[in-house]
């Protein structure tokens, strides 16, 4: 499946959207349109009616944008996940039914940790059975395997779900807040791409909206707070949180400030705790990390102009986070690394009778 995501709203469909970078005016009059079909467009941030809604019909519309944001964080995962597993995943309104036999978890699990999760010892591998015969006993055993490969990389275990959240459907939304917490981890530890922010971009019927709110209400779970992962996770590192925090904090003004060398001068803190700094990339680093922090900002913003939602303060709502951090230095190393040997492949084929091959390989005994 292309991991494209439309953002223009089409015929039937809601698009529950955020007004970042346009006034208020504008987006009163952005969404309080109808769509060709008549359909109302959720995630407005003003009722469309002259009247004043009643509590019961705000509590509705809240409601209802629970179980967009949902949808949303579903299909953040699903394409997260086949970015890491290399293949593709049942569709976002039919997800949770396809994870709960625990072959998707489990192909994840070979993905980051392999030798926890020997592809041979994934049960129904292809499916076939779970096709034919439905869920069986033994699909437990990927669930399981799922578990362990977490707990080889240290992943922090208040996100773990249980097994029969999984099995048996008791809360998904558990095991989906622990899929977006699991690839922030894999990201700073630079073993798997960021996962997407698709809020105000999905598009969902209103159908599928309000299915999946009948869905929430029979789990009679609470929803977890996607939005506080990279404090969760900084906060269950082994280490002294306030020096931590200091730290953390001052690499963002530093960030803020695009003062490249005090910036470098951060992320060198000890008390940040974190690894692979070049000094040679240190303007790079600024330009990723200020690039992701105000798209930070922006998100923040928006969740707390949108009257649908609650929208509880988090220090770290326009912070970058220590994980956050470490996973942006990865990929900032990674996007240099790439275009040094791409530099560098290039000129070979300028030399006459050079070896592109040779040359790479000269090249990358001076990284070791």
């Amino acid at each position: 499946m292309s991991s494209d995501v439309h953002t223009r709203p089409t015929p039937g469909r809601a698009c529950l959207g955020s007004t970042s970078g346009r006034s208020i005016q504008s987006a009163t009059s952005s969404v309080c349109s109808a769509d060709a079909t008549g359909h109302a467009q959720y995630g407005t941030i003003f009722d469309c009616s002259d009247e004043r809604r009643s509590a019961a019909e705000m509590d509705e519309q809240r409601n209802q944008h629970i179980a967009y944001e949902y949808l949303c964080h579903l299909e953040e995962a699903k394409l997260w996940m086949e970015s890491c597993v290399g293949e593709p995943l049942p569709s976002t309104t039919e997800l949770e039914e396809g994870l709960k036999n625990g072959v998707f978890l489990a192909k994840l699990g070979h993905f980051f940790s392999p030798d926890a999760v020997p592809l041979r010892k994934i049960y129904d591998r292809e499916q076939t059975r779970y096709n034919a015969t439905g869920l069986h006993f033994r699909h437990t055993d990927n669930i399981i395997f799922w578990l362990r490969a977490m707990e080889r990389i240290n992943f922090p275990k208040i996100f773990y779900p249980e097994t029969t959240d999984v099995y048996d459907k008791k809360n998904m939304p558990k095991l989906v807040y622990c899929i977006h917490a699991l690839s922030l981890y894999l990201f700073k530890l630079g073993k798997a791409p960021q996962i997407q922010n698709l809020l105000g971009k999905a598009e969902f019927t209103d159908a599928e909206i309000s299915n999946m709110r009948m869905d929430l209400d029979q789990y009679g779970v609470h929803m977890p707070a996607f939005g506080k992962i990279g404090g969760v996770l900084a906060s269950e590192m082994t280490v002294d949180e306030a020096a931590l925090h200091a730290a953390v904090m001052a690499i963002n003004e530093a960030i803020d400030r695009q003062d490249v060398e005090a910036t470098l001068t951060a992320l060198r803190c000890a008390a940040a705790m974190l690894d692979n700094l070049e000094e040679d990339s240190a303007e790079a680093y600024q330009r990723e990390l200020h690039a992701a922090k105000q798209e930070k900002v922006t998100q923040a913003h928006d969740r707390s102009v949108d009257v649908n939602r609650s929208y509880d303060v988090d220090a770290y709502d326009e912070l970058l986070t220590q994980a956050e951090i470490q996973g942006f230095v990865n990929k900032t190393n990674s996007k240099l690394s790439a275009r040094v040997i791409s530099t560098t492949f290039n000129l070979c084929l300028l030399l006459k009778g050079g070896s592109p091959l040779r040359v790479i390989g000269s090249w990358a005994l001076t990284l070791l």
